[in-house]
């Protein structure tokens, strides 16, 4: 991008600004009368404002958010209804802990849609995940524990789609399905755990994930990412056998237990209607 004096009246006033990148300049040709100065000089301060927009607005992005020394962010998008209290207990974390990482100055003022820091120690993640120190969530016997933090993993958006997929890949189910089924279910989010107990992405109460490995022979943990997906479409799975592919039962079921549906017909159509919606967006 070149800038060019419109007025060559003199062609020793020539002036040729190259444009690199931001904030960086040269002249090729050197100025020779007082005119050309003041050209210049409007010239460079325009640019050096113009870099300094693009460098504040940087600047903004990159400090927006400080975890702190050896942490690492997990990002956390507010949704209609949460409070940063809320948000740091089913996080494990303070409210004044959030509020800090994230230059939060009123603690009861978060806005929807914004995007939270959770700070996490970086020493414990591996692929951008965070396992809760590599706790399990199974007792010895097999049975899943109860509303166990410690064993939660961390996860972002693209790793749960991805596997997602893939698990409706290999349990031949519409993916569909279970991407709707698991946004209705927890918005993709592996590290939560709902008031009345269900796990992460698709919500698996812990006596169905024990039920579940029970009937596999398989033992998988719930409360890690992939283990819990792999559960999830296990159930989808059964309930598509056992349902001959009517989707509406299917959804129902995953919500209501099958053996409800089965004996009382499906009666949670809000939910049933949402996910049938959410399988057209995706």
């Amino acid at each position: 991008m070149f800038f060019t004096p419109v007025q060559e009246s003199d062609a020793r006033m020539l002036t040729q600004l190259t444009l690199k990148e931001p904030g960086q300049y040269s002249i090729r040709t050197l100025l020779h009368s007082h005119i050309g100065r003041n050209a210049a000089l409007l010239v460079f301060t325009a640019l050096l404002l113009l870099g300094s927009m693009v460098i504040s607005g940087t600047h903004s992005a990159a400090f927006a958010a400080n975890p702190g020394y050896g942490n690492s962010c997990a990002w956390y998008r507010v949704s209609r209804g949460d409070t940063l209290g809320g948000i740091a207990r089913n996080h494990r974390t303070t409210v004044w802990t959030l509020a800090q990482v994230n230059g939060i100055r009123n603690v009861n003022l978060i806005i929807v849609g914004q995007e939270l820091c959770i700070p996490y120690h970086s020493g414990s993640t591996g692929g951008g995940s965070y396992s809760g120190g590599g706790a399990s969530g199974l007792l010895s016997n097999g049975v899943v524990r109860w509303y166990d933090y410690y064993a939660l993993e961390w996860s972002n958006r693209n790793e749960v789609v991805s596997m997602l997929r893939q698990a409706a890949y290999r349990y031949g189910l519409p993916a569909n399905l279970l991407l709707a089924i698991a946004w209705q279910e927890s918005g993709w989010y592996q590290h939560v755990i709902a008031r009345d107990g269900g796990i992460g992405v698709m919500q698996l109460m812990p006596y169905t994930a024990t039920g579940i490995n029970y009937g596999t022979g398989i033992r998988r943990d719930p409360y890690h990412l992939w283990d819990n997906i792999n559960l999830g479409a296990t159930y989808l799975r059964w309930l598509w056998n056992g349902f001959h592919g009517n989707v509406y039962k299917v959804i129902s079921g995953y919500n209501e237990g099958g053996w409800n549906v089965q004996h009382r017909g499906i009666f949670n159509w809000r939910y049933v209607n949402s996910v049938l919606y959410l399988m057209r967006v995706y």
